[in-house]
């Protein structure tokens, strides 16, 4: 039931936020934090966020998506996990680009974009959420130490902002972009565990009736 309430509140709070985002309600906020965050990005230390923001790219998705789906699949010995986790990048970069089209927001025009669409949500926080998160998801789900479960989400959380606050340094997107992408990401991840224990549930099941047969 905590699923249901939080896959309902983040729900509730993406349409609010899309609402606020169509109303215009948030531009000038929007503005002043966007000019503000892309000042510093000549810095030396944000050339590293640079960096640890093109693992959300396209080609830093599909180099992490293939790497983890041949370590799962050699671990587990199991098609089940990569399959979902390709799954999972597959639906969200569909989600997100139907997502963008629906709503139609530009990106900031404080910058000369380098990435042509539209801004919400952000797509690198989407879909970086729901391939970093169902990773955390596997090798949490797969230690037994709770420190280490504990590790693993934190870290994949960390990852996830140090994404986010990229795609601000590099004007591309607006920070209600980006938060936007948080929430969408972490709703279609919901489902996509969904699925997982659901597919996972039906071959047990499968296996307990193959065991009673024989």
């Amino acid at each position: 039931m905590k699923k249901v309430y939080l896959l309902s509140l983040l729900t509730v709070l993406f349409v609010g936020l899309v609402i606020l985002i169509k109303t215009n309600s948030f531009v000038a906020l929007d503005t002043s934090i966007g000019k503000a965050v892309y000042s510093i990005h000549d810095l030396g230390m944000v050339s590293v966020l640079k960096w640890i923001g093109m693992l959300g790219s396209t080609t830093g998705i599909i180099i992490v998506l293939f790497l983890f789906m041949i370590i799962f699949a050699f671990i587990t010995k199991s098609f089940v996990p990569p399959v979902i986790l390709f799954s999972s990048v597959l639906i969200g970069n569909i989600g997100n680009k139907l997502l963008k089209a629906l709503i139609e927001r530009e990106r900031p025009s404080f910058v000369d974009h380098m990435e042509d669409g539209f801004s919400f949500p952000s797509g690198h926080v989407m879909v970086g959420l729901l391939l970093f998160g169902m990773i955390a998801y596997y090798l949490a789900g797969a230690s037994h130490s709770k420190r280490m479960k504990q590790t693993i989400i934190s870290s994949a959380c960390i990852l996830l902002l140090l994404i986010g606050l990229s795609r601000l340094l590099e004007g591309e997107h607006f920070i209600t972009d980006v938060i936007g992408g948080f929430i969408a990401g972490g709703i279609f991840l919901l489902g996509m565990i969904a699925i997982d224990k659901i597919v996972h549930t039906k071959i047990s099941e499968r296996k307990v009736q193959k065991d009673v047969a024989l």
